[in-house]
């Protein structure tokens, strides 16, 4: 398998947040088969100390959040360092060839964005380009995935985690890639068989 989802939780929603857990798993979108899977909390402080951005509005958000959502993000074990924990991330993804790896996520405008900047900030020195171990044309997006498959919204994927815990966002969102595959190869899209046939 050579497809990694990932999912990432923050402090703000805009470019240069704290990023306060990081979780993935390695998938197949064109099976039902889930690989082995990653998560990790960062120091939130390390990153706060070095310009990162905290949101009153994404704080008060985390408030109204479950106790389980909010323990994965604040609580529990932490890496040592924010290098030391893309360290860790860098090594999971690294056992994928850099040529073939795809990484998905919720917006990589948001997810791989906010990596790419934590990684080059923080001097992680794995990987081309600043650290960030992903090639430039790796990145695949889940939302527009979801929204060609399902606009109505809907997809047929049972939610048995934690919402808001990124290690569980990421396996839900590997599952609903899944399905939207399934369905693509059940049909035609626009009226034009697609790649999945």
């Amino acid at each position: 398998m050579h497809d990694v989802m990932m999912d990432i939780e923050a402090l703000s929603t805009q470019l240069g947040a704290v990023v306060l857990t990081i979780g993935a798993v390695v998938f197949d979108p064109e099976s039902d088969q889930i690989g082995q899977s990653f998560a990790i909390r960062l120091p939130a402080q390390e990153q706060i100390d070095r310009g990162a951005l905290v949101d009153i509005d994404t704080i008060q958000w985390w408030m109204d959040q479950s106790l389980e959502a909010r323990q994965a993000a604040f609580q529990g074990p932490c890496a040592h360092s924010v290098a030391h924990g893309l360290g860790k991330f860098s090594r999971f993804l690294q056992r994928i060839p850099s040529e073939r790896l795809r990484i998905w996520s919720n917006g990589p405008s948001f997810d791989s964005a906010q990596l790419q900047l934590l990684y080059a900030r923080f001097q992680e020195p794995l990987g081309p380009g600043n650290g960030w171990p992903v090639r430039y044309n790796a990145d695949r997006d889940c939302r527009t995935l979801f929204e060609l498959a399902y606009p109505q919204g809907g997809i047929p994927v049972e939610d048995e985690g934690v919402a808001h815990n990124a290690a569980d966002d990421a396996v839900w969102q590997a599952r609903a890639v899944q399905a939207c595959v399934r369905k693509f190869r059940g049909g035609r899209l626009f009226g034009v068989s697609s790649h999945f046939d």
